[in-house]
Parts: C-alpha cells; sequence; structure tokens
C-alpha cells in the first residue's frame, strides 16, 4: 500500500483542528475560575464546598482536555512517522515529519503546566490570610 503524502497531510489538519477546539472548554472553565476569583466571588474564605466544587471543575476540564491533547499529539507523532515513509514528500511534508519532537515536548509542556495551574489554584484557595 502506497502512502499519499496528501492523504497524510488531510489528517494532519484534521488533527491539528482537532487539538485547537479540544482546549476550548477547558480555557472557558478557567477563564470563569479565573475571572471568580479576581472579582473576590471566589477567595480562600469562600465555603468549602464551593471551592471544592471549583477545584473539581477545573480538574475536571484539565484530565480532560490533557488526555484529549496527548491521544491527538500520540496520533500525529504516528503521522509524522508515516510522512517519513511517503512517496514524493514535499517541503511541508518534510517539515511535518520534523515535528515528532516537538509534539513530544509540547504534551510535556501541557502536562507541566496543568499541574502548575492546579496548584496555584488549590494554594490559592486553601492559603492563610
Amino acid at each position: 500500500m502506497t502512502i499519499r503524502e496528501k492523504d497524510l497531510l488531510q489528517i494532519w489538519n484534521g488533527q491539528r483542528s482537532q487539538r485547537i477546539s479540544s482546549q476550548l472548554a477547558p480555557t472557558i472553565l478557567l477563564a470563569a475560575v479565573l475571572a471568580l476569583t479576581a472579582t473576590g466571588k471566589l477567595t480562600y474564605k469562600s465555603p468549602l464546598d464551593i471551592k471544592a466544587f471549583a477545584i473539581g471543575l477545573v480538574a475536571a476540564g484539565g484530565i480532560f482536555s490533557v488526555s484529549g491533547m496527548l491521544a491527538s499529539i500520540n496520533d500525529s507523532r504516528a503521522l509524522t512517522r508515516a510522512m517519513r515513509e511517503a512517496n514524493e514528500v514535499s517541503q511541508l511534508g518534510m517539515s511535518i515529519s520534523g515535528n515528532a519532537g516537538l509534539l513530544s515536548f509540547t504534551g510535556f509542556l501541557y502536562v507541566l503546566l496543568g499541574i502548575f495551574n492546579m496548584t496555584v489554584l488549590v494554594l490559592f484557595l486553601f492559603k492563610r490570610p
């Protein structure tokens, strides 16, 4: 079976769109929590159930976001390997096939930033005055 660059480029663009759109809901959740904290509606003085709800909301959004992003990155890395085996690869195809390392680094940073965001939120909500 011959791998065609054109087919791989369509898959790449679909995965890229998926990675971008998968960030919309978690970004809205995080923005809502940040707005509540910035306006003083969600603070360390808030009731425990409200703080737990906010943390759970951000955690759930983050977990689904990170798992979706990592799955998409894994699929994209497989595509970069397939692109190397395609016949008559253009400059764009060669550029995409060289992105495997960058995709892995992006996944690592994404997980790291997710952990950082959750840590900052928990420390903020449970800090002592």
